[in-house]
């Protein structure tokens, strides 16, 4: 035993670190929350309560799927992963539209009772950004994956309709020079090619009504605005690899139309363009979005101030999984080149001089929305 403690009261550490601990996890400037083994709230610090806006009485003994009805149930299949594995999990947890929280998620036993206890820190406006990004990368793949497996669906089906047809009608003109004791088996195969028919038929009307979102009227000078949103901070507010400075700068008709678009999949692949022409220019320079209108199409241009494009490249661009990028998996233009297409419009490449690059999307204009 140290001698220096020997005649010290020990009984009056417990009392200080216990005011010292509640002052600290109430105050420090992260969220920190703990919630017993059936996801009821026992813990909640200052933070938490003045961030999310809902008085610390409603957190007591609550779940997140009583308070956040709508996302309640992914925080929850987060801490049933660390009550039944015991040990901690690191995860980035989305709480608002532009607001990412970075979350460790650690196991602790109060009185013999399993709990789950968090501590959440808010991500830096870089971080937020780059989350963003990879959010709208994944859902472009994810996009353009469902894309792909629907056209080889499609493909398949067509082709084994096309099969069970010749082999039906085979069948009935066999059937019609057949004898009596052969009519009912060939009668029994034909029920069963009608059966796979009527499935391949179903297969076929599946895959294209989920392949894409529903047509809708839309405003485009809203979905290219909301498009800017989603990657403002990294294009104009991060600098560039070489230290340059980004403007985005919108040129739009006086008057613009709506679109029948689909409203989703065209603001990624605005987003997606804008990021591209980010990468174009290490140096920086002006990045513009132009919008303008004919009697029949809308089209809405993106141009950069970088080196340009290749000219044997140009026409190689929109093949999938095509990139001139260390990092691409070449499935962003040619996801926006069949999201135009089933629009009924396109996207055009050319390179500008003196240099850089502008993409442009061909919109028809047209007044239905299916």
């Amino acid at each position: 035993m140290d001698p220096k403690t020997d005649n010290l009261d020990q009984s009056a550490f417990p009392r200080e670190l216990e005011s010292f601990f509640q002052h600290f996890f109430h105050d420090i400037p992260a969220r920190l929350w703990a919630k017993d083994s059936k996801g009821r709230y026992v813990f909640v610090n200052s933070r938490v309560v003045e961030e999310v806006g809902v008085e610390r009485d409603r957190w007591i003994g609550a779940t997140d799927e009583e308070l956040f009805p709508n996302v309640g149930h992914v925080y929850w299949r987060k801490d049933q992963q660390v009550l039944s594995s015991g040990e901690p999990l690191v995860s980035t947890d989305q709480v608002e539209k532009q607001k990412y929280l970075f979350v460790l998620r650690f196991p602790l036993d109060i009185d013999g009772q399993p709990h789950v206890a968090a501590l959440g820190v808010e991500t830096t406006p870089h971080i937020t950004a780059l989350i963003g990004i990879f959010h709208l990368q994944e859902q472009l793949v994810r996009n353009e994956r469902m894309r792909a497996i629907g056209e080889m669906a499609s493909g398949l089906a067509h082709d084994l309709s096309n099969s069970l047809s010749a082999a039906n009608l085979r069948l009935r003109t066999l059937r019609n020079k057949a004898g009596e004791e052969l009519i009912s088996e060939v009668d029994a195969v034909l029920r069963s090619i009608d059966t796979a028919s009527q499935r391949v038929q179903n297969l076929r009307e599946y895959v294209t009504s989920r392949r894409e979102e529903n047509l809708a009227l839309v405003d485009p000078e809203e979905l290219i605005g909301a498009a800017i949103e989603m990657v403002d901070f990294l294009i104009q507010k991060t600098p560039t690899v070489n230290g340059g400075k980004i403007l985005i700068v919108r040129k739009s008709a006086a008057s613009l139309p709506r679109i029948s678009a689909f409203p989703n999949q065209l603001r990624h692949v605005i987003a997606n363009l804008l990021v591209n022409a980010r990468d174009a220019m290490p140096d920086g320079g002006d990045l513009v979005i132009e919008t303008r209108a004919t009697d029949q199409h809308l089209e809405i241009e993106v141009s950069d101030e970088g080196s340009g494009i290749p000219q044997e490249l140009l026409d190689k661009i929109f093949e999938p999984f095509f990139s001139t990028k260390a990092t691409g998996n070449g499935l962003g233009l040619s996801m926006a080149r069949d999201v135009l297409a089933r629009m009924e419009g396109e996207i055009r490449a050319r390179n500008r001089a003196p240099h850089g690059a502008a993409f442009t999307l061909i919109i028809p204009l047209r007044t239905k929305s299916a």
